[in-house]
């Protein structure tokens, strides 16, 4: 019987210790020291007018200036964002340009999406107003950004980054109601 009681005060104790653990592992979202990587996703988009959520699954790689997104399910289509523009090729077919003038845009998508990623606040600080919110009581942080520009705002929403020794989800609700979640698996070694 004393060898239950031990061993029972013994596991309070270690439940009692495990949030400090959680907390203490995961660094600031200044510390994310991620250049470039790949990494598996699931994108859940909330529409209104539509009954059920669109649900789409692929794979992301961030480059220096370049963000290539393939959805796999539940259709193959590949968007290429870079300095360049934005192209996009379906079932393996070859890319196509998405608009002339996208090349403007989407160099500053790519890198607001790959600053988003690797967590370079401060480059972001000149296009969202951005709050690092305390931690969660699991240790995971979150990041919100809301654009400066009303029209970018109006658009866009509000994103929140959430992470721990990553970004793990992105979350971004629209002005209209829509909204969508992005889950990303494991960064690829």
């Amino acid at each position: 019987m004393k060898h239950t009681g031990k061993l029972l005060s013994g596991i309070f104790v270690a439940a009692g210790l495990m949030p400090a653990v959680a907390l203490a592992a995961c660094p600031p979202p200044d510390a994310l020291k991620i250049e470039k990587f790949e990494r598996s996703f699931r994108q859940e988009k909330t529409v209104s007018g539509l009954d059920k959520p669109l649900r789409s699954e692929g794979e992301v790689s961030v480059r220096e200036d370049e963000i290539i997104w393939h959805m796999e399910k539940p259709f193959d289509v590949k968007t290429v964002m870079n300095a360049s523009g934005i192209t996009q090729s379906v079932d393996g077919g070859a890319p196509v340009a998405v608009g002339p003038e996208s090349a403007n845009i989407a160099g500053g998508i790519a890198k607001s999406m790959a600053s988003i990623m690797r967590g370079e606040w401060s480059a972001l600080a000149r296009i969202f107003a951005i709050d690092k919110g305390a931690a969660q009581g699991d240790g995971d942080w979150s990041v919100a950004l809301v654009p400066h520009d009303a029209r970018l705002a109006a658009l866009m929403g509000k994103i929140v980054v959430h992470g721990c020794t990553d970004v793990s989800r992105v979350d971004i609700a629209r002005p209209d109601g829509d909204s969508e979640s992005i889950s990303f698996g494991p960064v690829k070694p």
